[in-house]
């Protein structure tokens, strides 16, 4: 500041604040602090909106010698009032803007009022005040498990050590431009803010109104030319969906030199588009609490980051260690609990000795510095590189939209309604999408508290990032075998609940169009013209994603606060329709009219197992198909139930929260039945009406299992198949999956095997299921001569989605690996599969179902040409757990001596061949139990009109990812849930 006093430090609005302007205001607003009787280490409340003021404001406490506590003049009075009593504070600094909030508070508390109009105070404040390296520099509340926000205090040397790290890694901060994008009570405001300004950078403000606008965002970038900046990956999903959209927005951000991103886990996918839209930007993943000093762990995201990004390495002078239980470090690849150490670490809680000690623990490590670990309660493993990756939480704290949230604290504020006698909180979805979800019983069943009354209530309790999405009031909460409440149970409740209620449909064009934005945006098969946003889960990010959608089928841009003023679809056309001319509105409905396809209803058969299910899923997810599940049960209500459980286990939760509502709207049916019997098990009648209903038949179900013959295999692989071309007759076109093993392994040799080939029956695998599958291609091949319709998919080896990794319990390759985990073991072999994800085979099957992509009648090879060595697996396998490498003799010792309680290993074992003399690799046997596919088969069909969904991973192991961290947490004495 002596050096270039005039040098711009603060701009906002049209206004540009200097550094010698900046340090008067601070120097103005401690004299009046330390007039007010503020001292050294006081904690001072900082009441102050967005603008000139807030800097100042800092500024000012920390040449006082004491430390701030930034508070949201937006926040409950109630909360306001409970945290400025905890402070006790000699006085609150506000802005001309706030001061009038104080008079609400029910203790008077003197206001020291940051004044940046007026000419500020030179004369600097006595030097006996600068604060020393461990002195308090701010305190930030963020949520309390308990229901009472917890104040988590920072030392000076932390922020130091910050800040200079980040200097050290970005370059000076004076050639930066650097955008506050997190609100002044979020503790990422503080680099965003100081850095710049304590190493002659400029600071920009954002003029906020309270609705998410991220166009503004990006027309602020462009207008200062801002070159650093922060978002949680949530909200920054929306900002690159803006970006690929509007290329005015793209231009306006080329500024951008460094994006730090942070707040909660990053999906790669998003970041690498981001990347590639602005060539020169940098983007650093971050990671750390409030309770260390922002975050003191960085990764600098390369193309290698591919699959997933790590949170990265320490910084300078901080450490952080990976521990189990025992307080013992864990090996590579083995997912511990992370603690961190070293300059970085907070001072603890105010007031709550109770809470500090449990987390800031004493650091029992010579090699880190300092006397103090802090426990995150997150669960991370470190790679061979030694970087740090994030594996979950250890206890029900939740991110949302990089706000950490207490479940408890949300539900101890609900609890304390009058009419409430018990709550609960859940969140429904993964993030972006995660919804916050209250659950309430009413304290008397005479008087029951209605929704519109509890979020009043919590919203003059809560912070708004806290204030629930929704509110559901059960008769009772279902609690779990140790008394508390069950929060599976909950989500189900609450999925059911959403089913039941009364929909006003829409009434003209206008209201069709917000309602089908809506529909889209919510995943949902039905909105109510008149119930608010928020009562469905919406939240700011998806609320900004409905005007994007708007946007979309007007064919034009439309602003955040012209839409978003109105809570309900009825509202939100009445705004549109008044600012859209004639000729707009008439061709945004000649766009949606051109969009309209034919309704198509799909008979699925098999939903209830692996392939199936994820099928249902993308329909339900992706498509606007109404879909009869022909499912095995009593009745359509078992049957509900199954599919729901299904869903659940595969951890397809957009699909699982959908089907009770698609099933209370009929578009989805649940058909008792039988694929095996007769007519599918159906009366005649209803199978007649089937076949003059349905417009395709996709058959995921069969028979597997390879100890059995070809008769056990027939009801369900041959005679099912009959009555499906049977139903197919009446003109629905027949999705058929099938399997590349009918081709035994003697007959692959030479040029890879055609999709229109169908082996000669002395070229079929010589095992029952192969046959039966053979058979069945035949029977449809003959049909498709005859007139029906058909697709025939063969597939390869299915692996789990690559986002949840949840695996096909009946997979054989699926199965060894689980056994090498259960074993703790692995062995050397030259076997080698195919891979191809789940959730590709999945996404195909459905768009060609419904007609979205255009596939010939036909076989063809669904198949990655990605193959996968399974020495490559287990060592992989081996670097995460920690296994033994051993010969293959004895790990089927091991597993003989395991298998008994696991039917799965049990039926493992049966197939497993017997080791071979003295050699430590399997036999020649167990190698030809598995193919690699992708040497043998053509698949120029499938990637002809496959290839659009998913780009093919070139390294396996990397679509592999999330399922070999699942196998890691497999314990080696408790069998895997089938």
């Amino acid at each position: 500041m002596e050096n270039t006093p005039d040098r711009p430090a603060v701009r906002y609005r049209d206004l540009t604040m200097s550094y010698a302007d900046l340090d008067a205001a601070a120097n103005t607003t401690a004299r009046r602090l330390i007039g007010g009787g503020v001292g050294r280490h006081h904690l001072t409340p900082v009441l102050v909106a967005d603008g000139r003021e807030f800097p100042a404001a800092l500024f000012g406490v920390m040449k006082t010698g004491a430390a701030f506590v930034p508070l949201d003049p937006a926040w409950p009075a109630d909360r306001l009032d409970a945290i400025i009593t905890e402070l006790s504070p000699r006085a609150v600094v506000v802005s001309p803007e706030t001061e009038e909030l104080l008079a609400g508070l029910r203790e008077p508390v003197p206001a020291v009022v940051v004044d940046c109009a007026g000419p500020g105070d030179a004369e600097p404040v006595p030097r006996e005040r600068r604060p020393g390296p461990g002195d308090l520099i701010y305190g930030f509340y963020t949520s309390g498990s308990t229901g009472t926000p917890k104040c988590a205090l920072n030392r000076h040397r932390g922020l130091v050590n910050r800040l200079t790290a980040m200097s050290r890694r970005f370059g000076d901060g004076s050639g930066h431009v650097t955008l506050q994008n997190s609100r002044s009570t979020f503790d990422s405001s503080m680099w965003q803010v100081l850095w710049p300004l304590t190493s002659g950078g400029q600071v920009v403000l954002p003029d906020r109104d309270g609705i998410l606008d991220l166009e503004e965002t990006a027309t602020t970038i462009g207008r200062y030319g801002v070159t650093m900046t922060d978002f949680v990956p949530s909200v920054l999903a929306a900002f690159v969906a803006l970006l690929e959209e509007r290329d005015d927005l793209r231009a306006a951000t080329t500024s951008l030199r460094r994006m730090l991103i942070g707040g909660e886990p990053a999906g790669p996918g998003v970041v690498h588009r981001l990347r590639a839209l602005l060539p020169g930007l940098a983007v650093t993943n971050t990671f750390g609490p409030t309770e260390c000093s922002i975050g003191s762990v960085f990764h600098d995201v390369t193309d290698a980051d591919a699959d997933r990004i790590p949170i990265g390495r320490p910084i300078d002078n901080t450490a952080a260690i990976l521990l189990d239980g025992d307080l013992n470090p864990v090996p590579e690849n083995t997912p511990g609990e992370l603690y961190l150490g070293g300059e970085c670490v907070g001072a603890g809680y105010l007031n709550d000795p109770a809470r500090t000690a449990r987390t800031f623990v004493p650091n029992p490590f010579p090699q880190i510095p300092g006397h103090t670990l802090y426990r995150t309660g997150d669960l991370a493993w470190a790679g061979d590189d030694g970087r740090l990756h994030f594996a979950g939480r250890l206890d029900e704290q939740v991110k949302l939209g990089g706000v950490r949230v207490e479940l408890g604290d949300v539900a101890a504020a609900l609890a304390g309604h009058p009419l409430v006698g018990d709550a609960a909180a859940v969140v429904l979805g993964e993030a972006p999408d995660a919804t916050l979800v209250s659950c309430v019983t009413p304290r008397s069943p005479d008087e029951t508290p209605s929704a519109e009354q509890l979020r009043g209530y919590a919203a003059a309790k809560l912070p708004a990032e806290q204030v629930p999405h929704r509110i559901v009031v059960l008769d009772e909460l279902p609690l779990n075998h140790n008394g508390k409440a069950d929060r599976k149970a909950l989500a189900a409740l609450v999925v059911a609940d959403g089913a039941e209620e009364h929909v006003e449909p829409p009434d003209g064009p206008m209201e069709e169009l917000v309602c089908s934005a809506w529909r889209e945006v919510l995943d949902r098969d039905r909105v109510s013209v008149v119930v608010p946003f928020s009562d469905y889960g919406g939240t700011s990010l998806l609320a900004y994603r409905v005007v994007t959608a708007v946007g979309e089928r007007l064919g034009r841009p439309v602003r955040p606060r012209d839409l978003l003023a109105e809570p309900t679809v009825r509202g939100q056309a009445a705004r549109l329709a008044g600012g859209v001319d004639d000729e707009s509105a008439e061709l945004a409905y000649v766009r949606q009219d051109l969009a309209w396809r034919p309704p198509r209803t799909l008979l699925l058969t098999g939903a209830t197992g692996f392939i199936g299910a994820h099928v249902l899923a993308e329909l339900l997810t992706r498509s606007t198909a109404e879909v009869i599940c022909l499912v095995r049960c009593a009745d359509p209500a078992d049957g509900a139930r199954r599919l729901t459980e299904t869903l659940d286990h595969y951890g397809l939760t957009s699909a699982w929260r959908q089907l009770p509502m698609a099933i209370e709207g009929g578009r989805v049916e649940v058909v008792p039945g039988d694929l095996a019997g007769e007519l599918l098990g159906l009366p005649r009648r209803r199978f007649d009406a089937l076949a003059s209903t349905v417009s395709g038949i996709v058959n995921a179900a069969g028979a597997v299992n390879f100890l059995s013959g070809y008769l056990d295999h027939r009801p369900a692989n041959v005679l099912g198949v009959q009555e499906l071309i049977k139903l197919a007759t009446g003109g629905a076109r027949l999705h058929l999956l099938s399997t590349l093993s009918i081709f035994a392994p003697a007959g692959r040799t030479g040029p890879p095997i055609t999709e229109d080939r169908i082996p000669a029956p002395d070229e079929v695998a010589a095992d029952g299921y192969n046959r039966s599958k053979y058979v069945a291609e035949s029977l449809v091949a003959d049909a498709h001569r005859q007139g029906v319709a058909s697709v025939v998919y063969r597939l390869g080896e299915v692996w789990p989605h690559r986002e949840t990794g949840v695996a096909n319990p009946d997979s054989l390759a699926h199965n060894l690996l689980y056994a090498c985990a259960r074993t703790r073991c692995v062995f050397p072999t030259g076997a080698a599969t195919d891979v191809t994800p789940v959730d590709v085979v999945a996404r195909f099957l459905a768009r060609a179902a419904t007609a979205d992509l255009d596939v010939p009648d036909g076989a063809m090879h669904v198949l990655w040409p990605t193959g996968l060595r399974f020495a490559d697996a287990f060592d992989a396998l081996a670097a995460r757990c920690g296994l033994d490498r051993v010969g293959y003799a004895e790990f089927r010792d091991r597993l003989e001596a395991i298998a008994e309680p696991d039917g799965r290993l049990a039926g493992l074992r049966l197939l497993l061949p017997p080791p071979d003399g003295g050699r430590d690799a399997a036999p020649a046997e167990f190698d030809e139990m598995f193919t690699d596919g992708s040497r043998h088969f053509d698949i120029r069909r499938f990637d002809r009109h496959g290839a659009a969904l998913a780009r093919p991973e070139t390294d396996a192991l990397g679509a592999l990812d999330r399922y070999l961290s699942s196998l890691s947490d497999t314990s080696a004495f408790v069998p895997q849930e089938r």
